[in-house]
């Protein structure tokens, strides 16, 4: 089974739509400095709210309960019929919590009682939440468009690199290990899809693969998201929760983002290794389960374990084997490939005919240097692939920073052969074999472009 469970994060401002008939309410709320990381569009009406829904898309709903017209319970009964999956988080007043947790049990994600003042962090954390559960749906909207359209899940890793080689060789050796992997990297180099690709390479594979990112939550409402909660634990817990410790038994849990859980976090994560037992919050029933834990993080963990910001002995008990990924900059002769496999990908998900790159957008593709690694990479491919009309991607369908040029000479883009050329005999230590083997060409053209454009090369023979 393909499944992967997650919080996702997403690149562009999640979009909320706000609800209240108290214009002063959302005049307060809009002047809030952590609206700043979403986009919001206010209305004091729930009726209008169903217009604007009918021909815009949000990722959250924020509506208060009592209004005229149409109560923010109304509201939530309509999308849940209309858009069930865009979670709803209703704002109560006096005299209408009793609606608000009936609404909770009938599948709002959650609630808060007026006034908010005392407890912004948990709203902003809980929105956060939403938003990230609002994204995986889409992900699993857009997996299920895939599989119908015979599509198979993309390779955890694509290149012919001597480092991704390295890093395939490595999935392929711990799949079927019982123990716990660490793997590091910078942020978008494809950590959690080699995590993904070892559960699917192990004994576990029939089961979900759970992920969730530690730097995604606070630590009180990851503590709740993994070791899960009892009805009545925390103000909102109306109803018991088990834990991803709970559900992934059998499976396995991708913990990313390790280096950002709290102290007290770690400690409790270290117990549950050593003893694979637990208790949900606000219980005392310990629970065991049978998951693999995998972990993954973008920072220097040694460096975290030295300065006292990463437990010694949790950093031991989960760097029983450690898999490095390469950041795309440091493997160009893999951009091609990625671009190629995903520009055919979505062509298919999105309905396009598009046979390829010209040869002036690889070369800018290969010039820059792709700060956002594989995942922005990726994300520029859907983008071409959707503004695209014509049968190639070219220059003006990459955003404005991947551009090396507008317009690129022939003069560049033989500098850019010459790149590719010194780059393969770079990574294969001067071995013209090997590098012609990589370019796709044979030895001899090899030597001759060698020859051609006067490379580094030292020798020809």
């Amino acid at each position: 089974m393909n499944t992967t469970i997650r919080a996702a994060r997403t690149m562009k401002k999640p979009k909320i739509l706000l609800i209240d008939d108290n214009e002063a309410f959302l005049e307060l709320f809009l002047c809030l400095p952590q609206t700043g990381e979403f986009h919001i569009t206010p209305t004091t009406s729930a009726k209008n709210a169903v217009k604007i829904l009918s021909n815009e898309s949000f990722d959250l709903i924020i509506s208060d309960i009592q209004m005229p017209e149409m109560t923010g319970v109304q509201l939530f009964t309509k999308v849940q019929d209309l858009y069930p999956d865009i979670p709803v988080i209703l704002i109560t007043a006096f005299g209408s919590t009793e609606e608000a947790i009936r609404a909770v049990k009938r599948g709002a994600f959650h609630y808060f009682e007026k006034p908010m003042d005392d407890k912004l962090d948990l709203f902003w954390t809980t929105v956060r939440e939403a938003v990230a559960k609002r994204e995986m749906f889409k992900e699993i909207a857009l997996l299920k468009k895939e599989k119908a359209l015979g599509l198979k899940a993309a390779p955890p890793v694509i290149g012919r690199s001597n480092q991704i080689k390295k890093v395939v060789q490595s999935i392929k050796e711990v799949a079927l290990l019982p123990v716990t992997v660490l793997i590091s990297g910078e942020t978008g180099t494809g950590k959690e899809l080699v995590a993904r690709s070892i559960h699917e390479m192990s004994d576990r594979k029939s089961k979900p693969f759970f992920a969730v990112g530690c730097n995604e939550f606070s630590p009180g409402v990851l503590e709740s998201e993994l070791f899960g909660h009892e009805k009545g634990a925390f103000t909102g817990a109306v109803e018991q929760k088990k834990g991803l410790f709970e559900v992934a038994h059998q499976s396995t849990l991708f913990l990313d983002e390790i280096t950002d859980a709290s102290a007290r976090f770690q400690g409790k994560l270290l117990r549950v290794l050593e003893s694979k037992s637990f208790t949900r919050v606000g219980g005392n029933l310990p629970l065991s389960s049978d998951f693999r834990i995998i972990t993954a993080t973008n920072r220097d963990i040694q460096a975290d374990v030295a300065a006292g910001r990463f437990r010694q002995d949790l950093f031991f008990r989960i760097n029983v084997y450690e898999i490095k990924i390469p950041p795309l900059r440091h493997r160009k002769e893999d951009i091609p490939l990625i671009a190629d496999f995903y520009v055919k990908r979505f062509s298919q998900v999105y309905g396009r005919s598009i046979t390829g790159l010209s040869e002036s957008a690889l070369a800018s593709m290969i010039l820059y240097d792709w700060p956002g690694n594989v995942r922005e990479l990726i994300n520029v491919m859907e983008r071409a692939v959707i503004t695209c009309s014509e049968s190639m991607i070219t220059t003006r369908h990459l955003p404005f920073n991947t551009r090396a040029t507008e317009d690129i000479s022939d003069l560049n883009l033989k500098a850019m052969e010459k790149f590719i050329i010194e780059l393969a005999l770079k990574r294969t230590s001067q071995n013209k074999t090997r590098a012609a083997e990589l370019l796709g060409i044979s030895r001899k053209t090899l030597i001759d472009k060698v020859k051609k454009y006067k490379t580094r090369a030292t020798d020809l023979s």
